[in-house]
């Protein structure tokens, strides 16, 4: 998928019906879009937010099957990687999905229900 086909899949906090993704997207990933938090701002605001969770940075396939539940999958360029990216989060253990484009976040937390998420920047 290239940026065009992204932005018009991918939506804003108008259209979140996830009350636990909005408040992500508000307080996290809309400033990490503009630009104002870091990656490594991102990574810790995320640490802080689900403290239970493990964070983890993948480049490439990983078996979720031998990755323990709680965990938080950042994945970067997953659109460079596609293939590889649709069978990550495809898998069953991948509960929520968000797509920056530039970042995937995986969630393997088992309390959520299974969801995909595409996400831009709001104005």
């Amino acid at each position: 998928m290239n940026r065009l086909q992204f932005y018009f899949k991918a939506q804003t906090a108008h259209g979140l019906h996830s009350p636990s993704i909005y408040s992500l997207y508000c307080e996290v990933l809309n400033p990490y879009l503009k630009g104002q938090l870091s990656y490594s701002q991102l990574k810790e605001a995320l640490a802080n937010r689900y403290s239970d969770c493990t964070i983890m940075e993948i480049q490439s396939y990983k078996d979720i099957a031998k990755i323990p539940q709680n965990t938080i999958l950042l994945f970067e360029k997953p659109h460079s990687q596609e293939k590889i990216w649709n069978e990550i989060h495809s898998h069953e253990g991948v509960i929520q999905t968000v797509d920056l484009f530039d970042l995937g976040i995986l969630f393997l937390k088992p309390i959520c229900p299974k969801q995909h998420f595409y996400l831009r920047k709001m104005d």
